[in-house]
């Protein structure tokens, strides 16, 4: 069921593209290699980046329409596209490892 506002490889395909920075980057501060991009690795870039493909993705993915009638029922619909629920998988983990960082790197004991 085709709603207009997804496509089968348009989001995934935007949202891996959107995820290469994000993952680049977890990568090399996981081996000790961060790579020197200046404006890439700006947090709100790397949040910002993961959150739109998450977003992107998730809008590929649902279909949400209210029917009227008495009483009036909300319908959801969830679209089975792998490659979609993937990158929402992999944008989840990033965000959830980026701010678990962030959050373990500013409120450690001095």
């Amino acid at each position: 069921m085709s709603y207009g506002h997804s496509s089968a490889f348009g989001w995934p395909l935007w949202g891996a593209l959107l995820l290469t920075i994000p993952v680049a980057f977890v990568i090399g501060a996981l081996t000790g290699h961060t790579p020197n991009w200046g404006i890439l690795q700006n947090p709100v870039v790397l949040l910002g980046s993961i959150s739109l493909a998450a977003i992107g993705n998730l809008w590929s993915l649902l279909h949400v329409e209210v029917l009227k009638g008495k009483p009036p029922m909300l319908r959801i619909d969830i679209a089975a596209n792998l490659l979609s629920i993937v990158v929402l998988a992999v944008a989840s983990l990033l965000g959830v490892l980026l701010i678990g960082y962030a959050f373990f790197e500013n409120f450690t004991r001095r």
